[in-house]
């Protein structure tokens, strides 16, 4: 290094490419939680974790660790996919078949109950 300025920018240009490649490393960690939890029956948690993914991306490209072009370009692909995955999931909860009751089963007539005779329905002239 030449002068004392120079060696300061490389020592701040060195701390903030550290900083970059941190905020990268959280980003595309958390899109790929993200995938992951897509994978999973829950929605709910799929939908959080979208979420989070995509406040990182954000903070990212606001730091500039990533450029805004390919952060919106991700965050696209990612709800692209999440929006997949809920309408995957509406479309099976809706053909799922129904699932009927259970009754007891009918106990057969007791004795008292067969010799009983029920009125006819039949009209009497």
């Amino acid at each position: 290094m030449g002068s004392h300025s120079a060696a300061k920018a490389w020592r701040r240009s060195e701390q903030e490419r550290l900083r970059n490649r941190a905020r990268r490393s959280t980003a595309k960690t958390l899109v790929r939680s993200a995938e992951l939890a897509m994978a999973s029956a829950d929605p709910q948690a799929s939908a959080e974790a979208v979420r989070v993914a995509a406040s990182a991306l954000d903070q990212a490209a606001q730091k500039g660790a990533l450029h805004q072009r390919s952060v919106a370009r991700r965050k696209s692909r990612l709800m692209k996919k999440h929006s997949a995955v809920l309408a995957t999931a509406v479309v099976a909860e809706e053909a799922a078949p129904v699932r009927k009751r259970r009754t007891k089963k009918k106990e057969a007539p007791t004795e008292e109950v067969a010799k009983k005779k029920r009125p006819s329905r039949k009209k009497k002239e």
